[in-house]
């Protein structure tokens, strides 16, 4: 039988979500904090709230989970200039590393995949992605 296209895209899902665990236990990190790690750029400052909307979360959630990567020195929590009551983070040296190992693991896959493709292949790929994301965008 021939599998439908969910079908296809949860299994490839699957397979994007090994490899990130791979990624995440060589880092020693859970989900939620290689997320947040993700999320910030290596100069960047943000606010607990707004890095809580990037990752999806309530301000509540997200605020656990800053103050879990603030305790492992992957963060760092500065007073915000613009308003008193709030914070700014960024990523401490520590931080800046384990996101510079992830992004090495991402590209090591992206490696593998790419040696076992042509160059059209990766482009159909490519664009067939592209393609139906922009349709689960127009929800």
């Amino acid at each position: 039988m021939e599998k439908n296209l969910v079908d296809l895209l949860i299994e490839l899902k699957k397979g994007c979500m090994e490899d990130e665990q791979q990624i995440r236990t060589l880092c020693h990190i859970s989900l939620a904090e290689y997320k947040a790690v993700m999320e910030i750029d290596t100069t960047e400052r943000i606010t607990c709230n707004v890095l809580s909307k990037k990752m999806g979360l309530s301000p509540s959630r997200g605020s656990r989970i800053i103050d879990g990567l603030v305790r492992k020195k992957y963060l760092i929590r500065m007073p915000n200039s613009e308003d008193r009551r709030s914070f700014v983070l960024s990523l401490s040296p520590k931080g800046t590393k384990i996101k510079e190992q992830i992004e090495q693991e991402r590209n090591n896959c992206e490696r593998r995949i790419r040696e076992k493709l042509s160059t059209e292949e990766l482009e159909l790929i490519k664009e067939g992605l592209e393609l139906v994301i922009k349709i689960f965008r127009q929800k």
